[in-house]
């Protein structure tokens, strides 16, 4: 289930979505040429289109428009917000060379970088969340915890290792958590990723604060190559694409609270 909803994001988001539709217009030019030759410009406008950084730059500031970044972080504000910290996994590298094997993807490590600021800053507990979807043998919160001790000298206090997707990041961090005093908690991730996981930890009944990092700040200047199409410029919408259409199948399916079991607390 999980490969197959990975497979029709792929379809569904640049380039997949615009090589589908180059595809059908090629098949159909053999029985309706004037359709075929139409669809095909269609996919080509497209690329085009969504080849353009500014187009990314403005779906991504449209997703991080309503939740803007933590007004105060000082100690005192910090901790009046929340009990703990939430740092939400976003992705692997598999068989890094330099690092042995798998480790933490980029993203992970820019939303583990802010983890470790606002920990240092607040004194909270730190709870890792992301597990192994595909069956690996590493769990990425393993990862981040390796990372989050050696890279930030900072040490988490739970793990939570059993999650594949945003909305398991939330019950299985609520479940972990539920034989403690935390009752709030801060939820790094993107700031791009924000609403979904707001989304997520509202539905599975969680206090949470979402704390976003790396906002795209396309009120910044803007260069005359961000005009132009380049493979940057496809990559963000690409982004910004699939977490739209991620945000709006959640709130479409409307997923149940009930529809995993409950997980065992996972502390280190």
């Amino acid at each position: 289930m999980l490969v197959a909803a990975k497979l029709a994001g792929l379809l569904l988001t640049p380039p997949g979505v615009i090589l589908l539709l180059a595809l059908i217009g090629f098949l159909l030019r053999l029985r309706w040429p004037r359709l075929g030759i139409a669809a095909i410009g269609c996919a080509l406008g497209a690329l085009l289109v969504l080849s353009v950084p500014l187009t990314g730059y403005l779906l991504l500031t449209k997703l991080e428009s309503d939740i803007p970044p933590l007004a105060e972080q000082t100690p005192d504000a910090l901790r009046r917000r929340a009990d703990a910290i939430v740092v939400l996994g976003g992705g692997r590298v598999v068989s890094a060379g330099e690092y042995g094997g798998d480790t933490v993807s980029s993203y992970t490590l820019e939303r583990l970088r802010y983890a470790a600021r606002l920990q240092r800053a607040s004194g909270l507990p730190v709870l890792l969340s992301g597990g192994a979807p595909f069956g690996e043998k590493i769990p990425e919160a393993e990862m981040m915890r390796r990372t989050l001790e050696q890279d930030f000298g900072v040490r988490a206090k739970w793990m939570e290792d059993r999650s594949r997707s945003t909305y398991e990041n939330a019950i299985y961090t609520k479940a972990v958590l539920a034989g403690t005093n935390v009752r709030r908690v801060l939820v790094v991730t993107h700031a791009w990723h924000a609403p979904r996981a707001a989304w997520a930890f509202a539905r599975a009944g969680l206090d949470a604060t979402i704390a976003p990092t790396l906002y795209t700040h396309t009120n910044d200047k803007i260069g005359v190559l961000d005009y132009f199409p380049t493979a940057h410029g496809l990559s963000l919408s690409s982004r910004a694409i699939s977490e739209w259409l991620g945000l709006r199948w959640y709130q479409l399916r409307g997923v149940p609270r009930t529809e995993l079991p409950p997980a065992e607390p996972a502390a280190r």
